[in-house]
């Protein structure tokens, strides 16, 4: 599962956010993330189990996810 944002400052942000809560992912650029976002960014999670785990703590972070991408 790779979740897709703006930027890749959201992306990084994101990307330490998880880390600190031990859900590992690599920055991507995808073509699937670009596909729905043109310069969008993208975080693979490692574990995709902890997709929902994943955005439910960003978005208390308020980090927005402007969607997501099975890959």
């Amino acid at each position: 599962m790779t979740l897709i944002f703006s930027s890749i400052t959201y992306a990084l942000k994101a990307q330490r956010i998880l880390s600190n809560a031990r859900i590992y992912s690599t920055l991507t650029r995808s073509p699937a993330v670009t596909a729905v976002r043109g310069c969008g960014y993208g975080l693979r999670l490692a574990d995709g189990g902890k997709a929902a785990e994943a955005t439910e703590l960003l978005r208390s972070r308020g980090i927005n996810i402007l969607g997501t991408v099975k890959e």
